[in-house]
Parts: C-alpha cells; structure tokens; sequence
C-alpha cells in the first residue's frame, strides 16, 4: 500500500456493533479485547478510512521477540531475473542463504495494487461476514490461530489452494476473487521460472523442478496475511519462526516491515520491506530435493507497533502433488555421494506435518544418519522469545505444521 500519513479526520467505519463512535476506544490491556485502528484502502491512491476492530483474544498467548534492530540490505541477495547470468546467481543465494530479493520479474505493479486494495478491503470488514465469505477450513479465514496444534499471531489471513492456475476461492467477494486469480497467475509463472533457474544451474533438465509443482494435482497454496498494528505491545509475533516446507513460495510485501529470517550463524535480521521486488523462499522439500545443497530458511513476522500502517503481504506455495515423491534427485548423486533423507511422498508428508507445531524441526524424521550435523542449527543464539509470555512448550518434534 502507498499510504499516507493520515489526515487529522477520518470517517469512522465501527466493525462491531457495542463500539461507540463517539467516544475513544478504551484503553488496551494484556487480558481485555483490544480496540485495533488501522488504515485501509480502496484503491492505492485513495484517502484512509479509519477501521475499528475488535479482537477477543488475550496478548498473553501470543509470544513477543527481542532483536536488535539492524538491516539485512547486505545479508538478503538480489538477483535481477532478466540478467544473462540470473541461474548462477539463483543457485548461489539458494547456497548461501536460501532466500533472495527478485527484480525484474514482470509482474506488473497494477495487479500488486488492486490485489492489495481489494483485500485491505476484506481484511476490513465485520468478523462476521470475513466468515461467511471465506469460513472452510483447514483453507479459508482465519484471525489469530495458525493451524489446529495451539500456534497463534498477531494476524488475520486468507489460505486459498490453486488449481489449475486458478484460485480456488467462489466464495469471496468478486472483486478479491478475480484479483487472486490475476495477481496468482502472475507470480505463479515467476516461480516456475526461478525453478527453471535453479534446474539450469544444477545441471538439471530445465523443467525438472517446475513439472513437480506446476502440474495436474499439484498442492498449491496461496495466502494473503493481513497484521494489524499492536497497541498491547512491541515486538509481538505476527508468525512464529518457521521454514515452508513446500519446494518454492514467492512472497510480496506492502511498504510495512516486519519480516525476518535467519542466517546460518544463527543471526535474525530484518528483510526491508520492497513492494517492488519479489521474495524468493527455498522450502524443505527443495532442500531435500537437492540434498541440501540448497537450504530452507526459517523466517519469521513481527507485527508492527503502535501508530505503525499495517503489513499485508502475499504469498505463492508451488508444492507437489500428494502421491509426489520427494527424495534427492538421482541425477545429483554422483560419485558415490550418500542420500542425506529417506524418501517419502508429499501427502506422508503433510499427514505427519499436521500433528506437530510450526516451529519444530520437520526435516528431523527423515534425515539419515550421514545428515549428522549437516542440517542447520534450530538453536537462536542471538535474539529469541521472551519467556514471559511465550506460548506452551511445544509437542516433542516430529514434522512441522505446513501452512
């Protein structure tokens, strides 16, 4: 979103019925609702309407992050896709850190702005009919709950599937719908490129990573996350740590910060948020793929503070087809080079995936013994959540939540 600062007036749309618009909102505590403001859009150069929003949930559930504010400018690589050498320079983010900025990468802005303007739009409308849009689960609406095994956040989302390169979603609003499909259509074909690219550079056949994403049956996700500014609280989580386990996700942002990931040393660093660019994940299933010769990156969001515009970002999951087999690919194992992962299929995988939490470790189970001590540390030696109100321990580790 392009916004503004807001004017010193705005016109007050109550998405609650009790709310008083006529006096403020009362004050916000660690065990009362919360009263959330924020601004929304109906076109990217559009005036702010100010949004009222009740959230029944308690902050105290939701873990907080201390990190020492820095930039990851220098950190996150940026690879220019049109480049005569993008495959190489693909492959070597995908080595050194598994996450990457995309330039160039012809998705016109147009679509990125009504998308976000049709969902600011969503996102701002009562719980109640958000519900009645878009309640099925596990795909569907949700706010504050990630999965079915106790994680929560600071957000509200969309979880859509894909098929056949179209969203499936005929419940929501028209509008929104057909600003899905666009904008899907769009970055979908950016991360069947990047998989070429990555094939390319691997010495693969080109299309050997898009044909395990991009076919048929394919398992592919999309999901529009909505964080509201926090006035209970700096630092809040708005998505706990975690790596995708899919092959691929492309991501965009608005102009709100809030996403960090993890280098190898174990260092947090915020992403600068650039609604220009496009944000390139490795999945774990990718990892394996390549045996490890590409990483999964764990990542995370802190929803903004107080007074701050709120973060909508979206995101495409390119995963494979159920009966998929994920195993490295033969052609990588050459001169006697073990298997660091046992195979098994897609659906095996979300099948354990669901039983578990977001953060734990879901490469873990299958990992062979000649993967001892190649997969990167879980440990945050750095910067990590605050024990005070962190959420119950997890469930010992099996394979993580997919989402």
């Amino acid at each position: 979103m392009r916004a503004r600062h807001p004017a010193h007036r705005h016109p007050i749309t109550t998405c609650t019925a009790d709310l008083n618009q006529n006096k403020p909102p009362p004050p916000a505590s660690a065990t009362h609702p919360a009263t959330l403001f924020l601004l929304c859009f109906n076109s990217p150069r559009s005036e702010e309407t100010m949004v009222a929003i009740t959230v029944p949930c308690t902050i105290d559930h939701i873990p907080r992050v201390k990190c020492p504010k820095g930039t990851a400018n220098a950190a996150v690589p940026t690879v220019d896709l049109s480049a005569p050498g993008a495959a190489a320079a693909v492959a070597d983010a995908c080595r050194g850190v598994g996450f990457f900025r995309a330039t160039n990468h012809g998705v016109p802005a147009a679509l990125a702005d009504a998308l976000e303007a049709r969902a600011g739009a969503f996102f701002a409308m009562p719980l109640a009919d958000k519900l009645e849009h878009a309640s099925a689960r596990p795909l569907g609406y949700c706010s504050k709950s990630i999965g079915s095994n106790g994680d929560v956040g600071w957000l509200e989302y969309l979880l859509l599937a894909v098929g056949s390169g179209s969203v499936q979603a005929s419940s929501l609003p028209p509008s929104l719908r057909a600003a899905l499909e666009e904008y899907t259509a769009a970055v979908r074909e950016v991360g069947g490129r990047v998989l070429e690219l990555m094939a390319e550079a691997l010495g693969l056949d080109r299309g050997a990573l898009r044909r395990l994403v991009q076919v048929a049956g394919s398992d592919e996700l999309v999901r529009v996350n909505h964080y509201p500014a926090c006035p209970l609280a700096s630092g809040v989580t708005g998505f706990g740590e975690h790596t995708d386990p899919q092959v691929v996700s492309v991501l965009r942002s608005n102009r709100t910060g809030g996403l960090q990931i993890m280098l190898r040393d174990g260092r947090w660093v915020p992403v600068a948020p650039d609604p220009d660019s496009l944000f390139i994940n490795v999945g774990d299933s990718l990892q394996v793929l390549t045996n490890g010769r590409f990483r999964s990156v764990k990542h995370r969001v802190v929803a903004p503070d107080a007074g701050k515009h709120s973060r909508l970002s979206v995101i495409y999951f390119g995963g494979p087809a159920p009966s998929q087999r994920i195993a490295p690919l033969p052609e990588l194992l050459r001169d006697g080079e073990q298997s660091l992962y046992r195979d098994f299929t897609w659906g095996e995988y979300k099948k354990a995936a669901y039983k578990t939490r977001l953060g734990d470790n879901r490469l873990a189970p299958f990992e062979l013994p000649a993967a001892a001590g190649m997969e990167p540390s879980n440990s945050d030696h750095h910067c990590g959540t605050n024990a005070a109100v962190r959420a119950p321990p997890p469930p010992p580790p099996h394979v993580g939540q997919v989402y």
